[in-house]
Formats: C-alpha cells, structure tokens, sequence
C-alpha cells in the first residue's frame, strides 16, 4: 500500500468511528465496515441513504446499520459463492481431462495389444498360438472395460458435482437480492427489475405501475415499542404486500419502512384497486407483542402510484410515486394517491 493510501484509509478510520460513536454504533468489524465505505465513498448507493438519514435527522443505529449491511453488502456473499464455484469447478474438469486422455491412452493400447497379438497368427499357427493370443486380446479388453466402467463412475460424480454448484450459485444469486430481514426482494433486486421493466414497456406498449408505500409513523412506533417489535411490523407488512399483489408483480423493500410494487401489464385503476385492498389488509391486523400478549394497536400505510409514460426513466417513474406517497402523507395518511387523483393532476396542469 502507497503511502498516500495508508494516509485516506487512516483518516477515513479515524472518521468511521467518530461517525459510529456519534449515533451509538458498537464498534465490531461488521458495522465497522459499513461506516468505513460510507466516509470512503467507494458505494455511492450507501453513501446516500446515509446522508440521507443524517439529513432528515432519521436515526442511523446498530439495527440500521446492520440493515445497510445486509442490502449493500450482498454481492460481496455472492462474489465469495462465485469464487469458490469456479475453483472446485476447474478441479472437476482437470480430473474428467485427465480420466479422458487415459481412456483415450488405453483405447490407443488395446488397439496395439490387438494388432500384436494378431499379428503372429498365420494359417500355420498352432492352437497354443491362437489362444495365446485370444487371451492376450481379452486380458487387454478386461482393462478398457475396467477403464470405462471408472470413467462413467466419474462422470456420473461430476454430473451430481455440477448440479451441486449451479445450485449454490442459484442460491447464492437469489439470497443477493433477497432482503434478509423480511424475506422480499431488496433494493438491488427493486432496482435490477424497474429497469428491466421500463424497457419492456417502451418495447410492448403495456402499461406499467409503480407504487411506493410506507408505514405512517414508523418511527414514532420504533421508539415506543423497541425495534424488535418494529422489525415484526416490518415483516408483517411485506407478508401483506406479497400476499396482496399478483403473481407477476414484483414487491420490493425500498429502504428502511419503505415498500414498493413494480406491476407489469397493470393499468392505474387496476393498481389502485390492489393498493387499497392491501392499505385496508395491513390496517386490519392488530399488533400483539409475543413475548407479554400486549395489544400494540394497529399500524397503516400511506401509498403513491405512478403509470408509466413513454420517455420514461427510473428515476422519473419513482420521483411521480414518490410525489403522490408524499401527498398520500400530507393529505393524513392512511391512504392512496396516483397520478389521476385530484391533487397530483391539478398539480400537473399547474406546472
């Protein structure tokens, strides 16, 4: 390492664990590492949901911390799987090469036992001859059919080796994208599908919704209730979401208390439907702390949606949401707002 680079890695250092003193964050390697790349810069993604939360004065404690980990710090679980798949896969294939070229020195072999024992043999040979050489031929037969039997015994391993790897590298794909706190797609899998989405749309002209929802007064639930009842919150509403939306929907954690639902060949009035339906699913359930039985109330979310317009980006599609969730929130909560309600459409001729 330069000079120069032990020098920012240092201050960087020094910053990272003022920054987690600050917000109350033990020093372990694991939330170190988060706070770490934070000052260096190097994952703009985490870097901004962090400065984020210092700007709106959100809290940024160990449960936070650990949740950053987990949705940015996913790949690096991904890479390691990758790793490793790739180096047993190359033992695999050297051990099949080699088997195949020997197969191949004894198929070589047996044809010369064959041409030498054959060769001899004349009209005038003896029996003794000929059976010296039928033996010879079958002494040398018995050893490619031993050969062979070895061969598709190791091919027959590999075959299960192989389908063990692919496995572990599905698992380890889909666990990358998979938030681990409520078991939904996490924001690199949100982000991998609205784009994947949005250029589906612009090729076949359907239409294409995106609701973003969050839960009304989160934090205040957080601070009152502690954060392992917030965490059962949270899955309570990915339960709703996923369970509410269709089959082909795509429902993400966008960050902290905020969902979304990416909804292909699905018009507003259809989406709005849906979100309501959801909105009124997640209002009805009433909260009961496990450990005491305690009745914690009930929590609501407030939801925007967006259609999807021909020019669209991501980030034009999700700033629409966002506009109407934050009316959603500004008109009391508890409720739906799309880009044909009232207040956004006014809002939209006005501009």
């Amino acid at each position: 390492m330069q000079a120069e680079d032990i020098e920012f890695a240092t201050e960087w250092s020094a910053q990272a664990l003022k920054l987690m003193a600050d917000h109350g964050v033990p020093p372990c390697p694991d939330n170190y590492a988060v706070w770490f790349r934070y000052v260096s810069g190097r994952c703009p993604e985490l870097t901004q949901e962090i400065d984020e939360r210092i700007r709106d004065n959100r809290p940024i404690d160990l449960d936070v911390t650990l949740d950053l980990q987990r949705r940015h710090f996913s790949d690096e679980k991904l890479t390691d799987v990758t790793l490793t798949t790739g180096t047993r896969l190359n033992t695999e294939v050297d051990q099949l090469l080699r088997i195949i070229e020997e197969s191949v020195g004894n198929s070589t072999a047996l044809g010369a036992s064959v041409r030498a024992a054959s060769a001899g043999l004349s009209s005038g040979s003896s029996p003794s001859d000929v059976l010296k050489a039928v033996e010879a031929i079958v002494t040398a037969s018995r050893k490619m059919e031993e050969r062979s039997a070895e061969l598709e015994e190791h091919l027959h391993a590999t075959k299960k080796e192989l389908n063990e790897l692919q496995q572990n590298l599905e698992k380890a794909h889909t666990e990358a994208r998979t938030d681990g706190l409520t078991g939904i797609n996490n924001r690199k899998a949100f982000d991998e599908a609205i784009d994947r989405e949005i250029k589906a749309a612009h090729e076949n002209s359907k239409p294409l919704c995106l609701i973003v929802g969050d839960i009304d007064h989160f934090k205040k639930f957080n601070d009152t209730f502690g954060h392992r009842t917030g965490d059962q919150v949270l899955r309570l509403v990915a339960t709703c979401l996923k369970n509410g939306a269709s089959a082909h929907h795509i429902v993400a954690r966008y960050g902290g208390e905020e969902f979304a639902v990416i909804m292909p060949a699905t018009d507003i009035h259809q989406a709005e439907i849906i979100a309501n339906q959801i909105r009124e699913t997640v209002q009805a359930r009433e909260l009961v702390k496990r450990s005491t039985g305690e009745s914690l109330g009930r929590v609501t979310m407030s939801m925007g949606i967006a259609l999807f317009r021909n020019g669209d980006s991501p980030t034009s599609l999700i700033e629409r949401a966002d506009q109407c969730l934050y009316m959603a929130k500004h008109a009391g909560r508890n409720r739906v707002i799309t880009e044909m309600s009232e207040a956004p459409r006014a809002q939209a001729l006005a501009s």
